[in-house]
């Protein structure tokens, strides 16, 4: 009898290994399965950033959100090497990241360099002898375009004058005095005409 029952508490034991292994198991592939997926997704997001519009890229943003929220809550289940390779997946989306908003913000500065400079966009070919009528073009764009901006456009119209000063002052050795007594009320006119248009927004 008590062999007997030996025998019955050794299989039990055997059944209940063999169980929790299986369970070990099934959630080892559960979370292979989920990396993989996560992986493929990753990927596929990230091998087009040039294609891709704003609204495009902030959905893409959301689902990252979402997806790392849930494996985050199953970290503790990954082994050191699924840990790293969801490490590295996360910060492979993350750079994909900067780099998306870096060209989306390098576009649109040209766009409004276009849009207040003109022909002066190209700011290489601004000397001292036109870097005064560039100014001019510069304050003629703002003053016929910023009835409708934003406190954001007036912000970017302020990068483009920065820009338009450090140009400046590369050349700034030839620049006559007359020519930088002119520059600078038209610099003083900008700030002026900033200030009341940044409150008007409000």
């Amino acid at each position: 009898m008590k062999r007997e029952l030996k025998l019955t508490y050794i299989l039990a034991l055997l059944i209940s290994l063999v169980s929790l292994s299986n369970c070990t198991t099934t959630r080892e592939r559960e979370v292979e399965d989920d990396l993989s997926d996560f992986r493929t997704w990753v990927n596929r997001e990230t091998s087009q950033l040039a294609n891709r519009t704003e609204e495009d890229w902030k959905q893409a943003k959301q689902d990252f959100q979402t997806r790392t929220q849930e494996l985050d809550q199953k970290q503790e289940q990954f082994s050191d090497e699924v840990q790293q390779e969801y490490q590295q997946l996360k910060d492979e989306f993350n750079k994909a990241d900067e780099t998306y908003t870096n060209s989306q913000s390098a576009a649109r500065m040209s766009e409004w360099e276009r849009k207040l400079l003109g022909r002066w966009a190209d700011m290489a070919t601004i000397n001292e002898a036109n870097v005064r009528e560039a100014y001019i073009t510069f304050m003629e764009n703002v003053r016929a375009q910023k009835s409708n901006w934003s406190d954001a456009d007036w912000e970017m119209a302020k990068l483009v004058l920065e820009e338009l000063d450090e140009r400046k002052n590369e050349i700034t050795a030839d620049i006559d005095t007359d020519t930088e007594v002119k520059i600078k009320a038209l610099q003083m006119e900008f700030r002026t005409i900033k200030t009341a248009g940044s409150v008007d927004v409000f």
